[in-house]
């Protein structure tokens, strides 16, 4: 834990310790309050709960969020919240400190609990939402613990995932028919996110960092996989949207690589937020480039 976050949970303390916990303007409206860390989650939640929640994220979009500390104020609102749900799995540095301190854990839900986890050289992998599986499960502890917060709207919770659910099941069918018959089945990625895409849909991902973005390949590695491109005769590298992507176009120019977008949806930016873009329209924008890598 960095010290500047410690000092800010002290001081988040003693601004609100002192507090006789009085809700936010949504609660005297009726609707719980759900924070999110980060937008899949909020995607799924906003899919779930629409208009019968108050529903806000920690960590704004266009920002990268691996390293992301969350500010006073929004430690002092999440307080208030009637459920937080975060990634887990380390993603969120903060989150574990979070909870021992002033969220209440039985108003928390980690979606890595929902899912079987992955590991990448013995680190684990928190990249869950790649697999929209995953989502799915996701989803229907979210619109359990909807259900369990706010009972009167009870079916549109159950209605409003089952719409979700058909989403992301299309999107799941999408992805197995449009790669079952790829003809190679690796693929260059600038950071490690894509696993349990990967491991869903029988490919591998070759990185040049490793789950967070900020983790700078040595200069042997970039070479060695400038080589293993040139060797096997790789066509595509993928760059991401939030990251920098310094280090992949180097390797593009060495290696003459044409470059492609996966994204890994860690968040939105301006413009996809401007073409009201979303997780399944990403997705599937995803795939297309995925087709171009695996399928040519």
């Amino acid at each position: 834990m960095k010290k500047g976050f410690i000092i800010i949970i002290a001081l988040t303390l003693l601004l609100t310790g002192c507090t006789t916990g009085k809700r936010i303007e949504e609660y005297e409206n009726g609707k719980p309050i759900v924070y999110t860390s980060f937008y899949p989650l909020y995607f799924l939640a906003d899919e779930i709960g629409k208009d019968n929640i108050s529903l806000r994220v920690v960590i704004p979009n266009g920002v990268e969020p691996h390293d992301y500390e969350p500010s006073i104020k929004q430690l002092k609102d999440i307080e208030n919240a009637d459920m937080f749900i975060y990634n887990g799995a380390g993603f969120e540095s903060w989150t574990d400190k979070l909870l021992k301190t002033i969220i209440d854990e039985k108003k928390a839900l980690s979606a890595s609990d929902e899912v079987e986890l992955n590991r990448i050289d013995g680190a684990v992998d928190p990249h869950i939402w790649l697999d929209p599986e995953n989502m799915n499960k996701i989803g229907e502890k979210i619109k359990d613990r909807f259900i369990s917060l706010d009972e009167e709207h009870k079916e549109e919770y159950e209605d409003n995932f089952k719409q979700l659910s058909q989403k992301l099941m299309k999107l799941d069918k999408d992805y197995q028919e449009t790669l079952k018959d790829k003809k190679k089945d690796k693929i260059l990625v600038s950071h490690a996110a894509f696993g349990y895409m990967a491991k869903r849909y029988n490919f591998d991902q070759i990185s040049i960092a490793g789950v967070s973005p900020e983790q700078e390949p040595s200069p042997k590695t970039m070479a060695d996989i400038i080589d293993f491109a040139k060797e096997n005769n790789f066509k595509y590298i993928f760059l991401e949207t939030l990251a920098s992507p310094k280090i992949a176009k180097s390797i593009a120019d060495e290696a003459n690589l044409e470059i492609l977008t996966l994204n890994p949806i860690e968040g939105l930016t301006e413009e996809e937020q401007k073409n009201h873009e979303d997780y399944i329209s990403i997705m599937e924008k995803n795939l297309e480039n995925l087709k171009k890598a695996l399928m040519d």
